[in-house]
């Protein structure tokens, strides 16, 4: 019975290891992704690039918005800065740097993925493991106290007296 339980500890194992793999793999895509599209996507064009910019920084008055989408003068003043910095040769990192340098990193939509953010963009995955392992753990528990006796394992007793009672409770 002892390789029963080491068995169903493998499986329940090998499925969290799965489950955190599968986890970890659509993290990594979903950050990887939108790089592949840009990287793929035809040159383009002053609006395009200065559309893209705006749409990855925030409004500096309106909270949650994202500058290409806000219709306020603050932002049509911001994204005529970024224009007219692409006009003068600048790519589009060193715009981005001379916003982040000026405002803070607050003014990026996404957090930036170093120092103490670094935490933002850790917590869902490990959160979600936890939940898994509580998951499997739990399900496990609840496994093990429903199980029928039979498939139990026999407490082995060196007593005589003791071994006659219980073989009396499983036969009854």
């Amino acid at each position: 019975m002892i390789s029963v339980s080491n068995s169903r500890s493998g499986r329940a194992r090998c499925l969290v290891l799965t489950l955190f793999a599968l986890v970890i793999g659509l993290y990594l895509v979903g950050m990887i992704w939108p790089a592949v599209t840009v990287a793929q996507a035809p040159d383009p064009t002053l609006d395009d690039r200065v559309h893209d910019l705006a749409k990855l920084m925030n409004c500096p008055t309106c909270a949650g918005r994202n500058l290409a989408d806000c219709p306020t003068d603050t932002c049509k003043q911001w994204k005529d800065e970024i224009r007219s910095q692409l006009e003068a040769g600048k790519s589009d990192a060193q715009v981005l740097d001379y916003f982040k340098t000026r405002f803070g990193p607050t003014v990026m939509q996404e957090p930036p993925r170093e120092g103490a953010l670094l935490v933002v963009w850790v917590a869902p995955i490990v959160a979600a493991a936890a939940l898994i392992t509580a998951g499997v753990w739990v399900a496990r528990r609840a496994a093990i106290r429903n199980a029928p006796a039979a498939s139990r394992p026999a407490p082995v007793s060196d007593d005589p007296y003791v071994a006659a009672l219980e073989e009396q409770v499983r036969q009854s």
